[in-house]
């Protein structure tokens, strides 16, 4: 009875990792995606000149946070935190900047 009780309970912690896991945004997939983010924000920003996507970090298990940022002319920087996550029973990345900070 006890063997039949834990391989169940085995059985059922499986089932929930599984499940889980469906929604937990890949590390790759975030900062490709977060990459193509910033590429179209600064291709639609005029007098931008380059961009970059600095240090990433997994902030929790559906939600990874990049510092991102673009030079503009005239020595124009600015820096931002982009979030990548993946909202529960969605199968998207859903990308959006926040502390938008321009010297």
């Amino acid at each position: 009875m006890r063997i039949k009780l834990a391989v169940a309970a085995m059985f059922g912690l499986l089932l929930l990792t599984a499940v889980a896991d469906a929604h937990k945004v890949p590390f790759g997939v975030a900062t490709r995606e977060i990459r193509r983010a910033t590429a179209e924000l600064c291709a639609e920003t005029s007098g931008c000149v380059n961009w970059h996507v600095g240090p990433c970090r997994r902030r929790s298990f559906h939600r990874i946070d990049c510092v991102s940022g673009f030079d503009g002319e005239n020595g124009v920087k600015c820096a931002f935190v982009t979030i990548a996550r993946v909202p529960a029973n969605r199968y998207e990345v859903i990308i959006h900047h926040k502390r938008v900070f321009c010297s």
